[in-house]
């Protein structure tokens, strides 16, 4: 047991390094310029009109909740995981040595090693940017601005943090909830990839990922109901409540349920397919 443990923390420390050290992980500051541009700026401009200071925190949740930005953060997250797994004949010879449980699970510890670096990355540079104050509430520069403003209320800016959010929920919540939606999403969609690539199916595999965030954006935009089918719509935490009255659209925890049922399925299928993956059976695209 302890010699597959080590040999799952192994694969996953491998491919963590070849992940980290790739060159394509330049397009995570590609990524940063345009929170920076949509979430943090903006927010900054109306904590310098108003006179106080922001929370830290404020912005990563504005960025959470942009629709444009949880269309940008998987689709980043899904080009730089979009070649693993990789499956060449180097990687039937590991397989073969580690066993495919420790293989398997290795790649799960990679995967989630991804996903809290990425996610880090965007909180720590959101705080790091933003140098306002570490408080468990939401400032007045979000709570008050429209009525010292009046003229600047439904604006752009307003959209990133609206009454929605900070009427219904305490910002510690809207904080815990925007990470672990964005890494359940994360999660979902590269889960996707490896079902696929394990099948050999790396192009349908990058296809349908795709197509889960283009109809997510899609159906979100028009505000239809199916958009509680897609993910995108689940991660958005404001799109679960009306503006003032505490009654949820859709209540949260039919959210995680959703993502719980999705992963789990997803995972389920991967371990199938994972134990019924031919040795032989190389893609001819990695070799």
């Amino acid at each position: 047991m302890v010699a597959k443990i080590r040999s799952a923390f192994s694969v996953a420390m491998t491919e963590y390094v070849k992940w980290i050290t790739n060159p394509r992980i330049i397009i995570v500051g590609i990524l940063l310029i345009f929170i920076w541009t949509l979430a943090i700026s903006p927010l900054q401009e109306r904590a310098l009109n108003y006179g106080e200071s922001l929370n830290i925190f404020e912005p990563f949740i504005a960025t959470g909740n942009s629709g444009i930005l949880v269309m940008l953060i998987p689709s980043v997250y899904l080009i730089l995981l979009s070649d693993y797994p990789v499956i060449s004949r180097n990687t039937m010879l590991i397989i073969s040595r580690t066993g495919r449980a420790p293989f398997f699970i290795g790649h799960l510890i990679f995967i989630a090693m991804t996903i809290v670096t990425y996610l880090g990355v965007l909180l720590l540079f959101s705080c790091i940017i933003t140098g306002g104050t570490v408080s468990a509430e939401w400032s007045d520069v979000v709570t008050k601005y429209e009525s010292v403003f009046p003229a600047e209320a439904g604006n752009f800016t307003s959209q990133l943090l609206p009454s929605n959010l900070y009427n219904q929920i305490p910002m510690t919540s809207a904080l815990f909830h925007t990470t672990v939606l964005l890494a359940l999403y994360l999660y979902l969609i590269v889960m996707i990839i490896y079902l696929f690539k394990m099948l050999h199916l790396r192009s349908a595999g990058l296809y349908t990922a795709v197509s889960v965030i283009a109809i997510g954006t899609a159906t979100c935009s028009l505000n239809i109901p199916i958009m509680w089918a897609f993910p995108m719509a689940n991660t958005i935490i404001w799109l679960h409540y009306t503006e003032i009255l505490r009654e949820p659209i859709y209540p949260i925890w039919c959210t995680y349920l959703y993502f719980g049922v999705l992963c789990t399925a997803i995972t389920v299928a991967n371990i199938i397919v994972a134990r019924k993956m031919s040795l032989s059976n190389t893609d001819p695209e990695e070799e």
